[in-house]
């Protein structure tokens, strides 16, 4: 089983799960925690924000020319979503937690009309490179989906109040990562060079 509140690692070295979340949402508590039946995620994750929006370009290949595509999540469907990541993790690597409804149809768009055969997905990261291209995924095979552009999550932090925030991946090193797709549906966030600091997903 898997909860939506982490404990520490990376920047959050030595902080209770508490402490991570509301330092990661700027002073604001948290006011629940989820369990998820998914053997494939880590420990505990914590919430970054509901899951809106994932851009993306459908190539593996970096050319800023092909226009980016955006998967958008209905109302009912980002509420059950989440972007989420590991405090554990040196790098705290982000997730994508989907509920049963998205990832439905996450598989018959993604993974029964794919561009591309099925890869471990170590491999896809390591095809993108950045500080997340290391070998310690799940060992499951998903089908390259194309280059992540962009996310967009919603949640509260104090100052900023409930409000949608678009984090551009690559922004700074250019290193974006690759978006992929397991035959269950689930979207997978592979190599990159982010971090996610309290200050928010930076590159």
């Amino acid at each position: 089983m898997r909860s939506f509140m982490g404990r520490k690692g990376g920047n959050y070295s030595g902080m209770s799960m508490a402490q991570a979340y509301k330092k990661n949402h700027w002073g604001i508590e948290h006011v629940m925690e989820k369990e998820v039946d998914d053997d494939d995620l880590p420990e505990h994750l914590i919430e970054n924000g509901r899951l809106v929006e994932i851009h993306y370009r459908p190539s593996m290949n970096h050319n800023p020319k092909r226009k980016d595509k955006i998967f958008k999540l209905t109302k009912k469907q980002a509420n059950q979503s989440h972007l989420a990541f590991d405090p554990d993790h040196p790098n705290e690597r982000l997730y994508m937690v989907l509920s049963p409804e998205t990832m439905k149809k996450v598989k018959k768009q993604f993974w029964q009309n794919a561009s591309y055969d099925s890869i471990p997905l170590n491999d896809l990261a390591e095809v993108v490179g950045g500080r997340h291209a290391r070998e310690d995924y799940p060992d499951i095979d998903v089908k390259p989906v194309g280059i992540m552009t962009a996310v967009v999550y919603a949640t509260e932090k104090r100052g900023d109040g409930y409000s949608f925030y678009i984090h551009k991946m690559g922004e700074e090193s250019g290193i974006q990562p690759a978006l992929g797709v397991d035959n269950k549906g689930r979207l997978w966030i592979a190599g990159g060079n982010y971090t996610n600091p309290a200050p928010g997903i930076t590159d």
